[in-house]
């Protein structure tokens, strides 16, 4: 059963809401339409930490956040391991934790969602501290987040083109890293291009970039020990055909720590679209069961009760 009051948090600077001149009050009155007790708090994104702070001193358990992927990951890091039910309310760009909990993409759609929504609990994981819900990315990927900040607001598919088509003639810039996993029976290996993920991606067409289950107590882990630009692209197109884990420059393996050393003082990090230098050696784990959500009805049918979840 899902609570009846909640705490909403809104970012009124996420790119969706400043497109579509929804406000903050709005979306208060959305979810209030439906029978909840509202309590909203929102201003600029710099007092985000501050209002995540009194949602975990109110009595409301449910939590919902408006923002993009960021905003998401700076409640759940201080959501995770309370009493508190995250409800993630897509207003970004990729929106990747909404979407894996059957979440609508539009506002209206999520809001509805509230209504029959379950409690559940779901995986995070951890790199040095830093908590995310998706995928960490170190390598290629990267740098293409990394370009993304830099052009956002200016990219239009001509430029894309241009910086993938950069990045891709590039791929030697990225370091060797130096990859243990020591509780998956794997000997240890090397990698230019890292993907770390909560629970593993989907193999099926069309489902690129997709969990069906956030769950499974492990990461699975992606890497490229050799990367081309014909490789990326072969995996890619495997990817859309529902084959990537038949890729010949892919490997993959499950486990719930990963090490990665490297003879650089930095690295670029991604997590779940936010970007990090962080020094090597680094350490991820997994904590499973680390954060309540309120998943979409049809995608929790098998969920336990509220009072476990």
């Amino acid at each position: 059963m899902t609570p009846r009051a909640v705490t909403l948090i809104v970012n009124p600077a996420a790119g969706s809401l400043l497109d579509s001149g929804i406000t903050p009050e709005s979306i208060a009155d959305r979810i209030a339409a439906l029978g909840f007790e509202v309590e909203l708090l929102t201003g600029p994104p710099d007092g985000l930490p501050g209002f995540i702070e009194t949602a975990l001193d109110r009595p409301a358990e449910l939590v919902a956040v408006a923002g993009g992927d960021g905003t998401i990951n700076t409640a759940a890091a201080a959501l995770a391991g309370s009493d508190k039910i995250l409800m993630p309310i897509p207003a970004g760009t990729l929106n990747h934790l909404s979407r894996d909990l059957g979440i609508p993409a539009d506002i209206d759609g999520a809001v509805a969602a509230m209504r029959h929504g379950r409690p559940a609990r779901v995986d995070v994981g951890e790199v040095d501290g830093h908590l995310f819900l998706c995928s960490s990315v170190i390598g290629f990927p990267s740098r293409i987040g990394g370009q993304r900040e830099h052009w956002r607001g200016r990219l239009n598919p001509i430029r894309w083109i241009r910086v993938i088509a950069k990045n891709l003639s590039t791929l030697s810039r990225d370091g060797r890293l130096a990859i243990r996993l020591p509780d998956a029976g794997v000997a240890p290996f090397r990698s230019r291009h890292l993907m770390v993920a909560v629970g593993g991606y989907d193999e099926a067409p069309g489902r690129l970039f997709t969990r069906s289950r956030l769950d499974t107590g492990a990461f699975e882990v992606y890497a490229m020990p050799r990367p081309t630009p014909s490789g990326l692209l072969l995996t890619f197109l495997r990817a859309l055909a529902g084959r990537w884990r038949r890729s010949p420059e892919l490997k993959t393996a499950k486990a719930a720590t990963v090490e990665v050393s490297s003879s650089r003082s930095k690295l670029r990090v991604m997590n779940d679209g936010e970007l990090l230098l962080l020094e090597p050696p680094l350490t991820y784990s997994i904590r499973p069961a680390g954060l309540r959500v309120l998943r979409a009805a049809a995608e929790t049918e098998t969920d336990v009760p509220t009072a476990a979840a």
